[in-house]
């Protein structure tokens, strides 16, 4: 009789990456090109014509037991060592692994911040002026920042934690840190979209789905050629993924928020437990539309030019 070899502990609880296609492109030598790069999380950093546009940047990456335990605050240490140009910074919610580290680029670059309210609460009591922050509430309104123009559609958290949503509620005063990870209330859930134009007449959108949940209605007429997915969680939603594509019709989805965010930057990738990348892959690949697919490795770049 065969015995089928026994998978460690370390493989159990880090689904493995092996049958996952890494899409691997150095970073461009300009920064006028477009171009995309993954933070780890949820973060990516967008760059064009010299601008430098983030979403969602998680990059202090504390620790598992002090995120279980202790208490937490931005690490500009860690946030400076992978930001070298910031002109604004993009949060969907307010949760410490989207919104955490958004007043560091905003204090040492003078990033514009744009998110809902309780975002732009969390960065007002660590220091940031007004003038820099931007409130993004879900409606027709639209703000320039150089190429882009930022806007964002109102959605909902995933309830991934049985059946519920984490750290639920709004942060409504004054913050300090260092504070527990719970302090960081998930507040108002958006879907960010940016638009800009590669080429004259020719408009390009972005859209980042930092959690794996909707509201179908409110993406309605919106159309994004680039979606940024976050899979870990995607099954507490019905049929999340062929729901997202229907919705904003993309030409590629780049898969995030499914590697192990309290390990170091530098660490080799890991899956979060209960994560399936791979899983995700071959939901995409069997829509109607099958869009292309781009999984870039921690800190990987891919340019977008193609897109359009």
């Amino acid at each position: 009789m065969h015995l089928a070899p026994r998978r460690s502990l370390l493989h159990r609880l880090s689904p493995s990456l092996a049958d996952v296609p890494f899409h691997n492109q150095p970073r461009p030598d300009n920064d006028q090109e477009l171009a995309l790069q993954w933070l780890g999380t949820a973060g990516f950093r967008l760059q064009f014509q010299g601008k430098h546009l983030w979403f969602d940047p998680h990059l202090s990456r504390h620790s598992l037991a002090e995120l279980a335990f202790g208490t937490i605050a931005p690490v500009p240490a860690r946030v400076l060592a992978q930001v070298d140009a910031a002109d604004g910074v993009v949060i969907g919610h307010s949760h410490f692994d989207h919104a955490m580290d958004a007043p560091v680029l905003a204090q040492h670059f003078g990033a514009h911040v744009y998110g809902a309210e309780d975002t732009l609460v969390y960065c007002r009591g660590l220091g940031v002026p007004e003038a820099q922050l931007h409130r993004l509430a879900g409606d027709a309104q639209v703000h320039a920042l150089g190429p882009f123009a930022i806007g964002a559609r109102l959605s909902q958290h995933s309830p991934f934690a049985l059946g519920r949503v984490p750290y639920p509620g709004h942060i409504t005063r004054g913050f300090q840190v260092p504070a527990r990870t719970s302090a960081w209330r998930v507040g108002q859930t958006l879907i960010p979209h940016v638009t800009l134009e590669p080429q004259p007449g020719r408009r390009l959108t972005i859209a980042h789905v930092g959690s794996a949940a909707l509201i179908d209605a409110e993406l309605r007429g919106l159309q994004a050629d680039v979606v940024l997915a976050c899979t870990i969680g995607r099954h507490a939603t019905a049929n999340f993924t062929h729901r997202v594509l229907d919705a904003l019709a993309p030409k590629l989805v780049v898969p995030c928020h499914w590697d192990q965010f309290w390990r170091p930057i530098d660490a080799p990738v890991r899956q979060i437990p209960s994560n399936d990348l791979a899983g995700f892959l071959q939901e995409v690949a069997s829509h109607a539309s099958a869009p292309r697919v781009r999984v870039l490795p921690m800190l990987g770049w891919t340019t977008l030019a193609d897109v359009l």
